[in-house]
């Protein structure tokens, strides 16, 4: 390869001589002794577009990551223009100008696209007229029609990818990074997106292009730098530079063929057919596969291809007939039958938390097991075997999945697929994100296990791939099949133009008309909508009151309706504590000590014949324990590497110990003026509750429409992505924790004016309470969803059942009882309501 001067360039619209609008110097990258990045320089230019070219684990992410201030380099500089920058910070990088566009979308699901938006963007992007007319101009600028309330949960793989460049594009960027950005976009949207690209550095904009395909590396690139081992191996002009100079460089070897050869046709039997299958946007398809050979799908993204790959995997509904070796499987065998690879790996493919060794073998534990009991050496060496097979790079069988370059993470999705044994393979977009060489050996693999007598169905948006490696395609269009080409007849061009030139087709099958698309958006947006749970549990709550109200007329009394109203405040901002942590992704179990811990230090200072100032102290010093205690908490989960269940048990056990070490009994009386003031009421309606409610109400704004809010739940929702957002994730959870602690204070404020006096023993059950009305009130217990009214009402709701335990005349018993048996159908009635919300349309 040429190496290029890398010092200077000359602006040959301008014939100035520009100097690097980034130059990387030396940096290097170890991950404990693990080199990612040695010794790296390189300089990016404004007003070109500059590639970067490597195999997957070459170091390419790890050096955007480290430009974008995720990572941090082990040494060497960066400069942004003349100015040495150190550290490098997401917030600082996003400030001088720098934009990226990860492969995978730093993407919050339980965050609308507005959200999405307005976490990741700068105010000042959305500082010219209305906010949602600024988001839609962002999303239209890249051909992304969705409504902005839509969760991005619910965004196709492509649409994610066309959000994340939306919000990289916004910014107006100095210097722009895409990582692999057209790995899930269809030819329209990759020309929509190359436009844009031209158009930046034609204003000056200097774009990194990170890409594995040659033919994008011509249309778009200036120059290319090839990284290989983490190591700078070249940079060159484009136009200086053969592919088959790049390939070499790549992958550190000669390629002879980028396809393994087709398969003759010396045997034409049939192994594999569909017959007039029909389903959720496809309708009559029916293809063959002889055996031996490859068939693939083709079409413009969103005509019904991923649908039909995943009725194939026996993942959605259909009518019609699959066969395999002449026998029809019925739709319940199909998933037990097929190994489904899927489109997007790190969502369906992977299961993050586990190993190498076990992704790659949990489908087939039964191979390896004698009588119930794992053969672990069995499985161990099948696992070394099939990756040997498969060339995968990694660490060690038990290292951490995602410790794995994409290229790897997808051989092992393949290598679990071949454990399977399955009857026939759904290969949906297999190289997508995958550097050359793994491409190959996917190539080689499909090959060699169709030759065995395996089918293999492959979906790919990439007409070249579908050239060199199916022996038949059929290509879609609509949700029919436009076009089936054979032998010769598969080349580029006529899949392309089958897909594009294609007319008169009948519409989706089911698609339903503009208005009940409408209806049925409006039923998705209400059903998913945190807030969603109110209206329901406001019914029960009535219906509740008036079926004991008809059992004991005294259950609607004025006194009773301010009784539970009450404890309902009590615990009410208590359960908006437990919201916050489990909004975050958390849980703390000790604000039940906790507040009795902090009724315990009230009880020494909130007392008869006490002086204001005394009082005030105490009520101060209730609410810096509580800010300390969450300090603490926050703390030992993000710097001492606590769960948040290890880090809150142990301060449960703390907080309840100190309580008695303070108090061994009950004890300081609480001033009775004070207890009256707390106790107000208007009408039956306790002054308290009315602040309960005011306080959810703000804290309902602040999460959906306010930065902190948004960082919030994104810390909840990803915090890999947030972090990658600039969001910074300590700050945010230790903040968050001293919250949760600050309202479990003002719950305990409400129980001190209850009881009346230093008690060590109450609280206690107030962790178990909180959790439950979380549970009712409809927030996640995974992160990232949730709500404080649904909270105060979930709240009420509980205190209401245990008030009326009593009212009816039965034994404790059922309290416990009701508790359980709310929190279970709470759960089922909102995971059904959202499940089925979440179905597309």
């Amino acid at each position: 390869m040429t190496v290029v001067d890398t010092t200077t360039r000359t602006d040959t619209r301008h014939g100035t001589v520009a100097a690097p609008a980034l130059r990387l110097t030396g940096v290097t990258k170890y991950f404990a002794s693990v080199a990612a990045l040695v010794d790296v320089s390189v300089d990016i230019f404004p007003g070109e577009v500059h590639a970067i070219l490597g195999e997957n684990g070459a170091g390419k992410s790890t050096l955007m990551n480290i430009i974008s201030g995720v990572l941090q380099p082990s040494a060497g500089t960066i400069h942004v223009g003349d100015v040495a920058i150190s550290p490098m910070t997401p917030a600082r990088s996003a400030a001088l100008g720098v934009s990226i566009a990860y492969q995978h979308p730093a993407v919050l699901n339980d965050l609308t696209v507005l959200e999405n938006l307005r976490v990741a963007l700068p105010q000042h992007v959305f500082a010219e007229g209305d906010t949602s007319t600024a988001a839609r101009r962002m999303l239209d600028a890249v051909g992304l029609h969705v409504p902005l309330n839509a969760r991005a949960a619910d965004l196709t793989v492509p649409q994610r990818h066309l959000l994340e460049i939306a919000k990289a594009l916004a910014v107006q960027p100095r210097i722009l990074i895409m990582d692999e950005p057209t790995a899930a976009l269809d030819q329209d949207a990759t020309e929509m997106l190359f436009a844009r690209i031209r158009a930046l550095a034609a204003q000056g904009t200097a774009v990194i292009y990170i890409t594995h395909r040659m033919a994008e590396l011509r249309q778009i690139a200036d120059r290319v730098t090839v990284l290989r081992d983490g190591r700078l191996r070249g940079t060159a002009r484009v136009a200086d530079v053969t592919d088959r100079d790049l390939l070499d460089m790549i992958v550190g070897r000669s390629l002879v063929s980028a396809f393994p050869p087709k398969a003759d046709n010396t045997d034409a039997s049939i192994n594999f057919a569909v017959k007039g299958l029909t389903g959720r946007n496809f309708a009559d398809v029916s293809f063959e596969v002889g055996r031996g050979r490859i068939i693939g799908i083709a079409g413009v993204d969103g005509n019904g291809q991923a649908e039909l790959m995943r009725a194939l995997a026996g993942l959605l509904p259909f009518s019609g007939q699959v066969l395999l070796n002449g026998t029809v499987l019925k739709a319940d065998a199909l998933s037990r039958t097929a190994a489904y690879m899927p489109a997007d790996r790190h969502e369906e493919g992977l299961a993050t938390d586990l190993t190498v060794r076990e992704n790659a073998t949990f489908s087939a534990l039964d191979r390896f097991a004698s009588g119930g009991v794992l053969n672990r050496g069995r499985e161990r060496a099948a696992v070394q075997d099939i990756f040997a097979q498969l060339a995968v790079k990694t660490p060690g069988l038990e290292a951490k999945v995602l410790s794995l370059s994409g290229g790897n993470q997808q051989k092992i999705v393949m290598s679990r697929a071949l454990l399977s044994q399955p009857g026939y393979i759904i290969a949906d977009q297999p190289t997508q994100g995958v550097d050359v060489g793994a491409r190959f050996e996917i190539y080689r693999i499909l090959r060699e296990v169709s030759a065995a007598g395996t089918p293999v169905i492959v979906n790919s948006s990439d007409a070249a791939e579908l050239e060199g490696l199916c022996d038949t395609v059929v290509v879609m269009s609509r949700g029919r099949v436009t076009e089936v080409l054979h032998g010769d007849a598969i080349t580029e061009e006529r899949i392309v133009g089958a897909a594009v030139q294609a007319e008169a087709h009948a519409p989706h099958v089911g698609e339903p008309t503009a208005q009940v698309r409408q209806a049925r958006a409006g039923w998705r947006h209400l059903v998913q909508s945190d807030n969603a749970t109110a209206i329901p549990l406001a019914a029960v709550i009535v219906l509740l009151g008036l079926y004991v109200f008809g059992q004991n007329a005294n259950y609607l009394s004025a006194f009773n309706i301010s009784n539970i109203l009450l404890l309902a405040t009590a615990l009410g901002f208590i359960a908006m504590g437990q919201t916050v942590a489990l909004l975050m992704g958390g849980i703390d179990l000790s604000v039940g000590p906790l507040a009795g811990f902090l009724v315990v230090v009230g009880s020494f200072f909130i007392n008869d014949g006490q002086a204001v100032p005394t009082i005030a102290l105490g009520f101060v010093l209730m609410f810096a324990c509580a800010a300390v205690v969450g300090a603490v908490n926050g703390s030992l989960m993000r710097y001492a590497n606590f769960t948040p269940i290890a880090a809150t048990l142990a301060m449960y056990i703390g907080l309840q110990g100190l309580s008695f070490v303070l108090r061994d009994g009950p004890g300081g009386y609480i001033n009775f003026t004070v207890m009256d003031w707390l106790t107000w009421k208007l009408g039956p309606i306790p002054v308290a509750f009315i602040v309960l409610i005011a306080v959810a109400l703000v804290g309902e704004t602040v999460l959906r429409r306010a930065r902190g809010g948004w960082q919030l739940r994104a810390v909840g929702s990803d915090e890999g992505a947030a972090r990658r957002l600039g969001v910074r994730v300590d700050r945010v959870f230790i903040a968050g924790y001293i919250l949760v602690s600050l309202l479990t204070a003002c719950g305990a404020v409400m129980l001190m004016a209850q009881i009346g006096v230093g008690d060590p023993a109450q609280g206690i059950n107030y962790t178990l309470s909180s959790i439950t009305a979380v549970v009712l009130g409809g927030t996640s217990l995974r992160g990232g969803r949730g709500t404080f009214v649904g909270t105060i009402l979930g709240a009420v709701l509980l205190t209401e059942v245990l008030n009326a335990v009593s009212f009816l005349g039965l034994s404790q018993a059922y309290q416990y009882f009701f508790q359980g048996a709310l929190i279970v159908v709470a759960a089922l009635i909102y995971a059904t309501a959202r499940s089925r919300a979440e179905v597309p349309t």
